[in-house]
């Protein structure tokens, strides 16, 4: 009996399990979620809010309102415009919202947050920055100029001279706005929207399409997308890493820019390699150092983040960057797009990241890529409007808050 009983459980569990389950059934395109795909916001929540609304994915208070659709933001959120914190705050909502109804948000990251969240800031708006102001921001910035002001001068007595781009307290408050000291703290680490965007992939599969901001190299395609949001996480820890051990070592503070912090990184160099190597006669009983450890793993940090250029994140021609289903000649494009296709298995793509001329959804190499950002925020962009696009099965349609435009309509495309 004792040898028996397990067979028997096992058997029973399994005859259970076939019978409670269904075979498996494909889905018929009736049957797919509808997919709404949104490129380029860049904190123009008007207009994003009125492009939900159209499209049926949230009601008149900006509440989910798309049952199970699945609704996918291609990346570039933040800079630009004013009001990106809005926007944010929607997008989280609506995550649990749209999760609740039995529906789904997938937000991915653009080239313009894996910037921020390596703390380059260049294309941050003043409004940005202001919506992050209260009433104490002022004395915060005040006593970040303080610390600022006294790191510069133990840095020149550790360095023997002061760092370059050295600024006055007037050039600093100028580069400085209200909010700036708050902005770059949520979107740290730590912070609300930093701990959000760094959960968020660069690359998406849903339904039998490719989502993301740019593009694939076909150059520099990996065997799956997950290894593309593997690197991507892999650098933006490495990064956060490095400006950690930075502010730890009394190097930076912790609103110090990707700029400063890679100077500061190439000053630190500087200065080892002076120490271990000088330059002329060594001074009388003066013998190079001896470097431990711990130096060694510094240096070995220092010299890691100055091939940032080289990460997937930040060349132009990685997954958020990367401009060639925009930019390739008709021929020439649809070869490389065919075989990526093939490659992993899906029908199209569809990305942002590149405006045409004519601010409209595009359609290229066969409908096989979808071009999806039209320069919603207008304001910076001449010309733009918001637009979504539909998939609905075998049917994708271009949404714009004036009209629909069928992209691709079985019922009216000839069968080959």
């Amino acid at each position: 009996m004792t040898t028996r009983l397990p067979r028997i459980a096992v058997s029973v569990a399994l005859l259970l399990c076939l019978t409670a389950v269904p075979p498996h059934q494909p889905l018929t395109a009736q049957d797919q979620p509808r997919i709404v795909a949104i490129g380029d916001i860049h904190g123009a929540y008007d207009e994003f809010t009125r492009l939900l609304q159209q499209v049926g994915l949230v009601d008149d208070r900006h509440r989910w309102s798309g049952g199970s659709a699945i609704f996918v933001q291609t990346g570039d959120i933040a800079d630009r415009g004013a009001r990106v914190r809005e926007v944010w705050d929607l997008l989280m909502t609506l995550e649990q919202q749209a999760d609740a109804a039995g529906g789904q948000v997938v937000a991915l990251l653009g080239n313009h947050e894996t910037m921020n969240l390596m703390r380059n800031v260049r294309d941050v708006g003043p409004g940005a920055y202001a919506s992050f102001a209260d009433g104490e921001s002022e004395d915060r910035r005040q006593e970040a100029y303080q610390a600022y002001a006294k790191l510069s001068h133990d840095r020149i007595a550790a360095l023997g001279h002061a760092p370059p781009n050295l600024q006055t307290e007037e050039e600093w408050m100028a580069t400085h706005p209200l909010g700036f000291v708050e902005y770059l703290e949520a979107i740290g680490p730590e912070g609300r929207y930093g701990r959000w965007l760094r959960s968020k992939p660069v690359v998406a599969r849903v339904g039998d399409a490719i989502f993301m901001h740019g593009g694939i190299d076909p150059d520099l395609a990996p065997a799956t997308l997950e290894d593309i949001n593997k690197q991507a996480k892999r650098e933006i820890q490495t990064f956060d890493d490095f400006h950690r051990h930075l502010v730890d070592r009394k190097m930076i503070l912790p609103f110090f820019t990707f700029d400063e912090s890679l100077a500061a990184a190439q000053l630190e160099l500087a200065a080892w390699v002076e120490r271990v190597e000088p330059v002329g006669p060594p001074a009388p009983g003066r013998r190079p150092p001896v470097l431990q450890s711990r130096d060694r793993d510094h240096i070995d940090l220092l010299l890691n983040i100055l091939n940032v250029g080289t990460w997937s994140i930040v060349t132009p021609n990685g997954p958020v960057w990367f401009r060639g289903f925009a930019r390739w000649p008709p021929e020439e494009g649809r070869s490389k797009v065919m075989g990526l296709l093939d490659q992993y298995s899906v029908s199209h793509f569809v990305v942002g990241h590149t405006i045409l001329t004519g601010m409209r959804i595009t359609a290229r190499f066969g409908a096989r890529v979808f071009l999806i950002d039209t320069g919603m925020l207008s304001s910076h962009y001449e010309g733009g409007r918001a637009s979504a696009l539909e998939i609905e099965g075998d049917r994708i349609t271009a949404v714009y808050l004036d009209e629909r435009i069928p992209l691709v309509d079985p019922a009216t495309t000839p069968s080959r």
